[in-house]
């Protein structure tokens, strides 16, 4: 199942909508029908742009490092910047994580400021335990909050990850990760039971519950990097290659994908690595026609990776073209194929780091 769904784009960077944010909206507007009062339910759309502007301040501190961002998730309480790699100096990532609480916390004071100035009123602590009426300072309070919150330092909020970058700084990434982590399941664990014993603020325990899913799944993901970062390609590739040659048929060329158990095939001519030719492909054609046609008039995918590269760093590669093998060339002979990396031989190594 989706959990998430693309509404639009910012700099080349798809943004999408985390289906709890869509229930949180569905659900403030139909408990806004009964009194047909829409304030909150504009509140909370008006929160969601902001929260946009929150996750593109990462993406930007992000592009700024030359890291690159897949895509920005939105949740309720915040959002996530998927990023390609972790920083390898801590103090990138810490930039990075602090940036998008800070732009809450500028914008928040900004439309504070506008609406005091607007309103002519003064600003008393009531403005942030309840809902003044006034659009402006609500929505200033609702940014402010968002800032501070997500500098608690606890994963994965983005205090948690600034955090673990000072960490990182004295420690192993790894070792890092652990704590911020302990320090995130405690602070879910204790909004949970703060949510039963305040029934006003039953709010608290859903938070709790994701903050808590949040740092599990953070320390799973970060831990695995790690050890799979260690893994090169030559220690999980397969040294015995099929191919085909050019001229074969299309025919030929599937038996070879079906003998090897490859979703793709390899095409060599005279010892020589031409490229990749994907099941993808090869299903455009239609069946009567694949006899007739040969390897050389298809599309290749000229791509390999060496052995000495970390195979996530190659499945990368696999995952941007969509193919479930790759090449594996020799670095002082790239044209020479000494195995195959295939995308079942890294996830075999994927369940094998969540078991160490």
């Amino acid at each position: 199942m989706k959990y998430s769904f693309k509404i639009g784009s910012a700099w080349g960077i798809p943004i999408e909508l985390h289906i709890t944010f869509i229930l949180l909206i569905a659900a403030v507007f139909v408990l806004s029908l009964p009194t047909q009062q829409f304030y909150t339910f504009l509140l909370v759309l008006f929160l969601f742009v902001f929260v946009v502007f929150h996750e593109l301040a990462h993406s930007v501190i992000a592009r700024h490092y030359g890291i690159k961002v897949r895509k920005i998730i939105l949740y309720p309480i915040g959002g996530v910047s998927e990023i390609e790699e972790i920083p390898d100096n801590p103090s990138q990532e810490w930039r990075m994580a602090v940036a998008g609480p800070l732009t809450s916390l500028v914008l928040g004071v900004a439309l504070l400021v506008v609406s005091l100035i607007i309103s002519r009123q003064t600003l008393t602590i009531s403005a942030f335990t309840a809902v003044t009426g006034n659009f402006l300072t609500d929505l200033a309070v609702l940014n402010v909050l968002l800032g501070a919150f997500n500098l608690i330092p606890a994963f994965p909020m983005d205090g948690g990850r600034v955090f673990r970058a000072l960490l990182a700084e004295r420690l192993k990434y790894s070792d890092a990760t652990r704590y911020a982590v302990y320090l995130g399941k405690i602070f879910g664990i204790a909004m949970v039971i703060a949510g039963f014993l305040l029934p006003n603020y039953f709010l608290l325990i859903l938070v709790g519950i994701f903050v808590y899913i949040g740092a599990s799944e953070e320390a799973e993901q970060t831990i695995i990097s790690t050890t799979l970062a260690g893994v090169r390609v030559k220690d999980v590739m397969q040294s015995e290659v099929g191919s085909v040659n050019p001229p074969q048929s299309l025919t030929e060329a599937l038996e070879v994908m079906f003998k090897n158990r490859y979703h793709d095939v390899l095409v060599e001519k005279d010892g020589v690595f031409q490229g990749v030719v994907t099941w993808n492909e090869l299903m455009k054609v239609n069946p009567e026609e694949r006899s007739a046609r040969r390897v050389e008039q298809m599309p290749l995918k000229n791509i390999s990776v060496y052995e000495d590269e970390s195979i996530l760093e190659a499945n990368k590669i696999m995952t941007r073209e969509k193919i479930d093998l790759i090449p594996v060339v020799e670095r002082e002979t790239p044209t020479k194929v000494v195995g195959v990396l295939t995308s079942e031989a890294i996830a075999r190594a994927y369940e094998k780091s969540k078991s160490q």
